[in-house]
């Protein structure tokens, strides 16, 4: 629980844009969120001039708001003036924030306020024997934030479904990037998803997480990226490795690499040797990521020591990149939870809560989020994984949205193919997959695909 004094900045800052755009919005605020929780005199004033303008007009003052600004800058010095168009200035470059996020971060704030002002009289009363007024104190505390939060959807007064708005908490951002597999999965990766990656030892399960992180940068998303058992050094590389198709030896500026140009129908085709430039080539680095920042997406990489963070570190990482960096991320993605800080008690038992914590996080925070899980022993190399091949506790199927299995036999091996099984899907159709090449050598982890069943006769098990 947060013990500072005002609501994080960039809270504020969506909080006061609402205030002065939504009606709806601020009277729902008007009776709960008083102007001493936020940070400084400026904003105090600028969300009492929206809370003062309600009061007189029953609106959300909107494009008033510029001309209640000039009429309060009146008693103020030139140096305070000054203050208030900047910062409003700066918060009309805002893009428009997501309005339950926004109720949701406030109402925590405001429920933690309220509980440590309440505290005091609670242990008062208590001490007193007075229980039945404590009973109102804690119901009082549990009761304040913003009550739209707590409605939920109106069925039969939504006039348009919630899936067919154009803002939906659930949007489609990215999809698997595998044309077998996208035909029979439209709906996409959505936010609010959880995804879980199933593999084996050195089942490319890093390079998986890669690969959805790099079709996110491509799609012009902001992705997190942290990571307890890879490198910084190494996640950053692989990311260069796969939009640049580079070698990832650092001691040459290139290398030779075989390449395969498969049939038509995904069965074994000719190798070709070329040339391709490595990471240590510096211009070869800048070029790549030159042409995806044209893109439009951002990426923070963050390496935490195996077996340090914890779920709490998680979310105050999170809420440190939004205060300070104003950073949100679209696509969040932990691998892996197993190498995390793992509470005391019974191991399989704290994990399926830190999967479940892992869920809240992406329903809370409306963002993508992906991690790895490891398969049994007993499934390494298997042709195709089922869902008894998760190790440690299968209940970690059942916190998740998706599962896409990857797996490969020995065989398949020989000839770089990989298979991506749809193992468990919440929102549509499941068991079905796609065989695909990958050349990790140059950091690909997917080059070409074709839908499992035409390959079933063709690649050995």
């Amino acid at each position: 629980m947060r013990k500072s004094g005002a609501v994080d900045q960039r809270i504020q800052d969506f909080f006061i844009l609402l205030a002065i755009k939504d009606t709806k919005f601020l009277k729902s605020a008007r009776q709960t969120v008083k102007t001493s929780y936020f940070g400084s005199w400026v904003t105090q004033e600028l969300v009492q001039i929206c809370y003062s303008f309600f009061d007189q007009f029953g609106e959300a003052p909107g494009i008033h708001f510029r001309d209640e600004i000039i009429r309060h800058l009146g008693t103020k010095t030139t140096e305070d003036a000054d203050l208030f168009m900047t910062y409003l200035e700066r918060i009309q470059e805002i893009d428009p924030p997501n309005q339950a996020y926004v109720i949701s971060r406030i109402n925590k704030f405001v429920q933690a306020r309220e509980m440590e002002i309440g505290a005091v009289e609670l242990a008062r009363k208590a001490k007193e024997g007075d229980f039945d007024t404590c009973r109102e104190l804690m119901q009082k505390m549990l009761k304040v934030g913003i009550v739209e939060e707590e409605v939920g959807l109106d069925y039969f007064k939504s006039t348009l479904p919630s899936y067919l708005r154009a803002n939906r908490s659930n949007e489609k951002l990215i999809g698997l990037g595998m044309a077998p597999l996208d035909a029979l999965f439209p709906r996409g990766l959505c936010r609010t998803d959880f995804l879980c990656l199933l593999g084996g030892f050195k089942g490319a399960k890093s390079f998986g997480c890669i690969y959805f992180g790099q079709l996110a940068l491509l799609s012009g998303l902001r992705v997190l990226h942290v990571t307890h058992e890879l490198s910084l050094e190494d996640t950053e590389k692989r990311y260069d490795m796969g939009f640049g198709g580079l070698i990832g030896e650092t001691d040459r500026k290139s290398d030779s690499v075989n390449i395969e140009i498969p049939n038509i129908d995904g069965s074994r085709g000719i190798l070709e040797t070329i040339e391709r430039p490595s990471v240590a080539d510096y211009g070869a680095v800048s070029d790549t990521r030159r042409k995806i920042r044209r893109l439009g997406g951002s990426l923070i990489i963050k390496k935490y020591p195996m077996g340090q963070c914890t779920m709490g570190e998680i979310e105050r990482y999170l809420d440190y990149l939004e205060t300070f960096n104003g950073f949100v991320p679209d696509v969040f993605i932990n691998d892996y939870i197993e190498k995390m800080k793992v509470p005391g008690g019974e191991r399989r038992d704290a994990i399926n809560d830190m999967y479940m914590q892992m869920k809240g996080i992406a329903d809370e925070r409306k963002l993508l989020s992906i991690t790895v899980s490891q398969a049994t022993r007993e499934a390494l190399q298997k042709h195709k994984l089922s869902q008894k091949d998760f190790a440690e506790d299968i209940r970690k199927l059942g916190n998740v949205d998706l599962v896409l299995a990857i797996s490969q036999t020995e065989a398949m091996a020989q000839q770089d193919r990989r298979l991506l099984w749809m193992l468990a899907n919440r929102n549509g159709a499941m068991d079905y997959g796609a065989v695909f090449t990958t050349n990790l050598k140059i950091g690909q982890f997917k080059i070409d695909c074709w839908p499992y069943v035409s390959l079933a006769t063709k690649v050995a098990e």
